[in-house]
């Protein structure tokens, strides 16, 4: 049966992981609280002796204490709660001096069209101590190799924000960086650092070089660009050389997860060689044995895959679930697939916010829950079908558990995800094991030339297969809006589905039927959601985009009317609008009782009667901004993405001199003028 004590604990551990990152307490507090709650459960044990069920009190007590369990593993993780975390000590460095920074190569991260990209652990701010994590960026030098794993370096430079988004509903690296616990950046020049002769020798450095090792050997099998690339992405975690339209093909055909390695490469790993060892079950200690060899096999893979943190998060979690496996039981693998959860947030609650770690655990938990279900729909003796459909059930199950999360996240549906995977995860298990099988050859100093070819053939045509189904754009719906809230309510009526599977009754039938009314209920509140009248001003390098949504009507204004940028289709999406028709710029406008005006290059602001309260400079006009600021008397200056950025750091002093608002999209993101009514001018 189900360990819903487990699943409970988990639940209170998440709760107060959530209330860590958001809530600010002091130490005192924290520590108070923390003194009072344990004294208050070693009672409550002390008092109940017999099982934990019996004394609802001791389990109140219990529920309590991982709830602050959480809270204190959150709180610690924040920057501001360590005071060795090198951002509490950028105060103390004297203005415009550059500090002297030790750190170590963390992550490889995917290049930049300008710049190497790396994730460094801090060690040495100056001469002092310091921790936390970085985002450096070099500009790229094809004569420079790039920097390993575990590499040491030291660097001077000056710590700067990450970017947020700067336009609504649009991607927000800033916030995505902190979930992997980094704060700030370095943008650096390759001749501005420089490299130690010391190395560490972590597990993580050795894994590293032996990665590159095993890429160096690869590159002499005459693989194609593409073919390495994504060989490289399946069995080595690199995703580094994928070409955009690769990945484009493998998202719009539904199998985008094929390209990291993560929960599925090592669950088909786990389950194949869980087959090939079965026959070590009838043995005395045959299971104990079976299951040290799984745990190897999966952590040298790991090992391979260079250590990453989604590598070894994905492991870990596999690795309860193959002790799971040798239990013989269903409830046993779902028992374990919460411990692992519990544990790995506990080590780094972190993981919770990160988009791989939810789509793992919501694609193995469905696995585990409906699969027995939708195996039951179709009872067939013939092995071959039965096997064809263990496999749909198999896919359908893990949709079905990250559907939400994908909506939520990506807002597209591959309408023939089925198809795809039907006929690609089959292969899965014989492209895995013929990688590995090369990779363990290559380090061996054998020459698998016949099967670095036919392997080549095999990955080729994969990559034509998946092309082929990416561009039946027919099937995939794309630009879906779907809120927080929904993803939220179809997990709850997972979850409540979950325990109907498990057993049909009059309380689990009606925790299904609320949970629909629920998701009718989050429906229903967004679509009679108050309509939104407001103005932006996008931000978008070279161009000028202008958005005006009355009454739920949204159009969209640009000095380009040829293409939609990425930008506003994500505006669409979020705010659930859209617009098929591009309109041109007008040099005027009125919303929420205030007057536009648009200057573009030429400058030209003297209009008949006209006294704008915005200004919007564009395409960098050439003009005496005093002059236009004393002639005109507008209370703010704003200045887009289509300027020079020399001119806008001019007309930023010019307006502070004139102690008037300056806006810059680049720097503070898009100008929004909100309103409850709004007109629009010509």
């Amino acid at each position: 049966m189900y360990n819903f004590t487990l699943i409970k604990l988990t639940f209170f551990l998440i709760v107060g992981i959530l209330l860590g990152f958001y809530i600010d307490i002091s130490l005192f507090i924290l520590l108070t609280t923390g003194v009072l709650l344990f004294s208050a459960f070693l009672i409550t044990y002390f008092l109940a002796k017999k099982s934990f069920l019996q004394n609802p009190i001791f389990g109140v007590f219990g529920f309590l204490m991982f709830l602050y369990l959480g809270f204190v593993a959150s709180y610690s993780q924040l920057p501001k709660n360590n005071s060795d975390h090198f951002t509490n000590h950028i105060h103390t460095i004297s203005d415009g001096s550059s500090p002297l920074i030790f750190a170590e190569v963390h992550e490889i991260l995917k290049p930049g069209v300008y710049q190497d990209r790396y994730i460094l652990k801090l060690t040495l701010l100056d001469s002092n101590y310091t921790e936390g994590k970085l985002l450096l960026n070099i500009s790229k030098d094809s004569l420079l190799p790039r920097l390993k794993v575990g590499q040491r370096l030291v660097t001077l430079g000056q710590f700067k924000d990450i970017q947020g988004s700067l336009n609504p509903y649009q991607f927000n690296y800033s916030r995505y960086m902190k979930t992997l616990g980094v704060y700030s950046q370095l943008n650096i020049l390759p001749n501005q650092f420089k490299t130690l002769e010391t190395s560490t020798n972590s597990f993580r450095s050795y894994s590293g070089d032996l990665r590159e090792y095993i890429i160096y050997k690869l590159r002499k099998q005459n693989f194609s660009k593409d073919e390495l690339a994504v060989i490289q992405a399946l069995l080595l975690g690199q995703r580094q050389e994928l070409s955009s339209e690769i990945q484009q093909n493998y998202a719009s055909a539904g199998v985008i997860h094929i390209l990291a390695v993560s929960g599925l490469h090592v669950g088909i790993i786990l389950f194949l060689l869980n087959w090939v060892l079965k026959f070590m079950d009838s043995w005395k200690y045959g299971k104990a044995v079976k299951t040290l060899i799984l745990l190897i096999s999966l952590w040298g893979f790991a090992l391979i895959a260079g250590l990453s943190p989604s590598v070894v998060r994905a492991v870990s979690m596999f690795s309860f679930v193959a002790i799971g496996l040798q239990l013989n039981r269903r409830t046993s693998i779902l028992n374990t697939l919460f411990a692992s959860l519990l544990i790995l947030l506990l080590i780094n609650p972190l993981f919770l916010f990160q988009v791989g770690f939810q789509l793992s655990y919501s694609a193995v938990f469905a696995i585990v829950v409906f699969q027995p279900a939708i195996m039951k729909l179709i009872n067939t003796e013939n092995k071959s079908l039965r096997y064809i459909w263990k496999i749909v059930s198999v896919t359908l199950a893990a949709q079905i558990g990250v559907l939400p999360l994908s909506l939520f996240y990506f807002h597209q549906f591959p309408g023939l995800f089925l198809i795809s995977n039907i006929l690609i995860l089959p292969f899965m298990s014989l492209i895995l094991a013929v990688g590995i099988i090369l990779i363990f050859l290559i380090l061996l100093g054998i020459n698998p030339f016949l099967l670095s070819t036919t392997y080549a053939w095999m990955i080729s045509t994969l990559n034509n297969f998946v092309a082929f189904i990416a561009s039946q754009n027919t099937f995939i719906i794309k630009d879906i809006s779907f809120s927080l809230f929904l993803c939220l309510s179809f997990f709850v009526l997972l979850i409540s589905i979950s325990f109907l599977l498990k057993k049909i009754s009059f309380r689990n039938i009606a925790l299904v039927l609320s949970s629909i009314i629920l998701i009718q209920m989050v429906f229903l509140y967004e679509k009679l959601e108050k309509p939104i009248n407001e103005l932006v001003i996008f931000h978008r390098s070279r161009n000028t985009d202008i958005g005006i949504t009355r009454n739920n009507n949204f159009n969209h204004f640009s000095s380009n009317t040829q293409e939609k940028p990425g930008f506003i289709r994500d505006y669409e999406t979020g705010s659930k609008l859209q617009t098929d028709t591009i309109l041109k710029l007008k040099n005027i406008y009125s919303f929420a009782e205030k007057d536009i005006l648009v200057l573009d290059s030429l400058g030209i602001y003297k209009v008949n009667k006209l006294k704008p309260k915005l200004i919007l400079l564009t395409n960098s006009p050439k003009l005496n901004l005093e002059r236009l600021i004393t002639d005109l008397k507008p209370e703010q200056i704003i200045a887009d993405g289509s300027n020079y950025k020399n001119l806008i750091a001019i007309w930023r002093k010019t307006a502070e001199n004139k102690k008037l608002p300056f806006h810059a999209t680049g720097e503070k993101g898009a100008f929004i003028i909100k309103s409850v009514t709004s007109t629009e001018g010509n």
